[in-house]
């Protein structure tokens, strides 16, 4: 009788963590569905998120199976960790709710050990392959990928409506040179620097910065780069210390038209504009990669 009791409790259980977790998926990715259109590498790590609910959905038993599970969260978690840190994410930290809610029900009823039923050894072995795919496909879209001056999903984080609004911005250009440029009076005659916020964890959050109209110089250069990329236009955002005071950290865009490179500084002109002093503008430069004279650059992407 206890065995059995055991058995309908632990199926309960694992029903109900199942139900949480798939709850938690679906209203996560309905929040996220605007942006899953355009950015591959949020596809990536969502999957990453949703697929491990459904080892709740057979019974494991063995130890073999378990430790499977166990290192598949383990390395999922990993990579959601060098995601959110290399490319400023703060979605890989949502990710840490349903894989928590794994790791709870496996701890919880860890001592009910046995033997798996083939069908199920084979269903976790699947489930498992499809998941180190996954994480490979993370490791390339974070490390390796192609083009990253046109991509969609590190740090540079853009939805459909962006897209809309960089159509509208840029209706009556013909040239990408006309577009860029579009953007860059859009942007300086629209927005206002944030004197008062000063973030701890500094990202990216594209809807955000376009209510308020407020950000800082990481909004801002995130921004002129969503709407660029999202012209096909190829752009980079840089970020660096001040030579003279390390202290000092900026972000400032690179961005490609007319066969050249440019360097320029949206935030700089969003200020200058409002004291109608000398801007930046677009400075030609040989590459992307180029040293600057004044900051000491720590990452281009």
């Amino acid at each position: 009788m206890k065995t059995k009791k055991a058995t309908k409790t632990k199926t309960k259980s694992r029903i109900i963590f199942f139900a949480i977790a798939l709850t938690y998926n679906l209203i996560l990715g309905f929040y996220l569905r605007h942006f899953f259109v355009l950015s591959p590498t949020l596809q990536v790590f969502y999957l990453l998120s949703a697929l491990p609910t459904l080892f709740l959905t057979v019974n494991i038993n063995s130890k073999a199976m378990r430790a499977t599970v166990y290192i598949l969260l383990i390395l999922i978690a990993c990579m959601n960790v060098a995601y959110a840190i290399y490319c400023r994410r703060v979605f890989p930290f949502l990710v840490f709710i349903p894989l928590a809610i794994i790791f709870m029900y496996f701890i919880a009823f860890a001592d009910n050990m046995g033997k798996d039923k083939p069908l199920t050894k084979i269903y976790v072995l699947i489930l498992s392959m499809l998941i180190i795919v996954l994480l490979f496909s993370a490791y390339i879209f974070i490390y390796k990928q192609e083009n990253v001056s046109l991509t969609n999903g590190q740090a540079t984080l853009w939805d459909t409506n962006t897209v809309k609004l960089a159509d509208k911005i840029c209706a009556d250009c013909d040239t990408d040179e006309e577009k860029v440029k579009a953007i860059y009076e859009w942007m300086i005659h629209n927005f206002e620097y944030d004197y008062e916020y000063e973030p701890i964890v500094q990202y990216f959050n594209v809807r955000k910065t376009l209510s308020t109209r407020k950000g800082i110089c990481y909004d801002f250069a995130h921004l002129f780069t969503a709407l660029c990329r999202s012209r096909n236009i190829p752009c980079y955002v840089v970020d660096g210390d001040k030579r003279d005071n390390a202290q000092y950290h900026h972000t400032w865009n690179r961005v490609y038209f007319d066969g050249s490179w440019w360097d320029m500084d949206i935030t700089f002109d969003i200020v200058q504009t409002k004291k109608q002093e000398q801007l930046y503008w677009f400075r030609k430069i040989i590459n992307p990669y180029a040293q600057d004279k004044e900051y000491q650059i720590t990452k281009i992407y």
